[in-house]
């Protein structure tokens, strides 16, 4: 059997009275695109704080690699190999597309720190950002600034810095609110090329590419996980279609 490459044990998070998360146990497999679905107020983006560390947790474990990472920073878990895009569209907004991506591989892998040479004439940094930008698609907009991206083309570009930085496990949440069909179409074309190479875990309202992109879907409800399964268990269960789905996707 395949061991996780991540991990949650009674996960458990409140603020005040309110239990957010409630013993969340959960998995994540190597290679896998993981969803995990619930209507809001579900606990979704709470559970992705407190993986990445931006919340600490009240009771419970997380492993990552096998590693204890239940009281490291959210820059210790960076550097083990975890990045993350947010709801709302979090960037530079006068840096470029290519400062962008260059500053988050640099982040990761470094650099020289000469003081009279520029940063961005280093091979270490602009071969690694342009592969990104056209994996991304964004290599024709090297140097727009991001505030003139479209919102399609900020949601690429900040995929395109988790990216950078080499993650082994990449968490997205709601990576397609706000987009329309065509901008929402290349995101879920560029997310499913990512599958195999990257562990990703993805929270999305967005049903229709939930279910054709996820290899296992977790349903959350009232911080507690409901079920865990394929995606066609998922579409067919009886109580997750009562509790979210509404009607069979």
């Amino acid at each position: 059997m395949t061991e996780p490459v991540f991990r949650l044990d009674g996960v458990e998070k409140s603020f005040g009275g309110l239990r957010v998360c409630d013993a969340v146990n959960l998995d994540l497999i190597p290679g896998e695109l993981h969803a995990l679905i619930g209507p809001n107020g579900a606990g979704k983006t709470t559970l992705l704080n407190l993986i990445t560390g931006l919340l600490p947790v009240d009771n419970g474990s997380l492993y990552f690699k096998d590693t204890d990472i239940t009281g490291k920073t959210c820059h210790e878990r960076a550097r083990l190999g975890m990045a993350r895009s947010f709801q709302i569209t979090s960037l530079f907004p006068r840096f470029t597309v290519r400062q962008s991506i260059e500053l988050a591989v640099q982040a990761t892998r470094g650099s020289s720190y000469r003081l009279w040479k520029r940063a961005d004439s280093e091979p270490g940094l602009t071969y690694p950002a342009r592969k990104v930008m056209a994996r991304i698609g964004l290599a024709d907009r090297a140097e727009t600034v991001a505030e003139n991206l479209s919102h399609g083309e900020q949601r690429l570009l900040e995929m395109g810095m988790a990216l950078a930085t080499g993650p082994e496990l990449l968490l997205l949440d709601e990576p397609m609110a706000g987009l329309g069909p065509g901008s929402s179409q290349n995101l879920a074309e560029l997310i499913a090329s990512l599958k195999g190479g990257v562990t990703i875990m993805l929270v999305e309202h967005d049903m229709q590419a939930v279910f054709a992109l996820a290899d296992r879907i977790t349903v959350l409800i009232e911080g507690r996980v409901s079920v865990t399964g394929s995606p066609e268990e998922i579409r067919n269960n009886p109580a997750v279609q009562e509790a979210y789905l509404g009607t069979p996707c």
